[in-house]
């Protein structure tokens, strides 16, 4: 009579179920692997994609630059004057030592004037691939996090095509933040552009 409370003897059956469990821990160990190593490089993907940036308005517009294509902002020193330069070239000004160009982005891309002037405008320290300038720009309005895919980015509207096409080729998108739409604008392209660099 078999007791109740008995254990059935460790055999070829206990052995068998080990073995199994051996084998799908085997299996997927490497599935594992690959998953976490999707997930790593999608993770850094994401990190690459989605940048800092700087926001500033320019007329009725706001704007935002990376942050890696600028070096600093500021309230704009005075500006000397120079003659026999084109009307979006402001003059010149010292900062940290340097002599810079000043570029009024309202002037250079014939964007409509806001309606209530800075008292002081701000400016941007534009640096990359070799060109500086000193951007002029009305005011600066914060930092953002943004999704360089385009997909990502909204299109341009057909007004905002309108109210400021010369600028078209730089936008790379528009990011909407609490009911603002910001023109997220391309740096490489904005510095190699030959109307500027001629003139720094």
């Amino acid at each position: 009579m078999t007791s109740i409370n008995s254990q059935p003897a460790t055999g070829s059956q206990g052995i068998s179920l080990l073995a199994l469990l051996d084998s799908i821990e085997r299996e997927t160990a490497s599935a594992l692997q690959l998953d976490i190593e999707r997930l790593r490089e999608r993770y850094v993907k994401n990190q690459q994609v989605r940048a800092l940036h700087i926001s500033f308005v320019v007329g009725w517009h706001e704007m935002a630059l990376p942050v890696n294509s600028m070096q600093e902002v500021g309230d704009m020193p005075t500006i000397t004057p120079l003659p026999h330069l084109p009307s979006w070239i402001r003059g010149i000004v010292q900062i940290r030592g340097e002599i810079l160009s000043v570029v009024d982005f309202q002037l250079l891309f014939r964007l409509r004037q806001e309606r209530r002037g800075a008292l002081k405008k701000s400016y941007i320290l534009f640096s990359l691939d070799g060109f500086k300038c000193c951007l002029s720009v009305n005011r600066i309005t914060g930092i953002l996090n943004v999704d360089g895919q385009r997909g990502r980015l909204d299109a341009c509207s057909a007004e905002e095509q309108t109210a400021c096409p010369e600028l078209l080729e730089f936008i790379k998108g528009v990011q909407v933040q609490d009911a603002r739409r910001i023109f997220i604008l391309d740096g490489p392209a904005l510095a190699h552009t030959p109307k500027i660099r001629q003139w720094r």
